[in-house]
């Protein structure tokens, strides 16, 4: 299965692409702000989930020897 995100400026634009997806027999669905911003967040998740994770202390590290400069 294939994912379409398509963003849209107008209402009258994303009803014509909701319907037309209905009518083509895809699942389709208008999502609210908090959808999205959850699937971006999810999307930059699963991205990063084979890197390695730093220990946060490092992170704080590097943090501040760059504000130290």
């Amino acid at each position: 299965m294939s994912t379409i995100v398509i963003n849209v400026d107008d209402r009258s634009s994303a009803k014509l692409f909701l319907d037309l997806a209905k009518k083509l027999n895809f699942k389709a669905r208008i999502l609210t702000e908090d959808q999205k911003e959850d699937w971006a967040l999810s999307s930059m998740m699963e991205a990063r989930k084979g890197e390695q994770a730093l220990p946060v202390e490092s992170a704080l590290d590097i943090l501040a020897k760059i504000g130290s400069k």
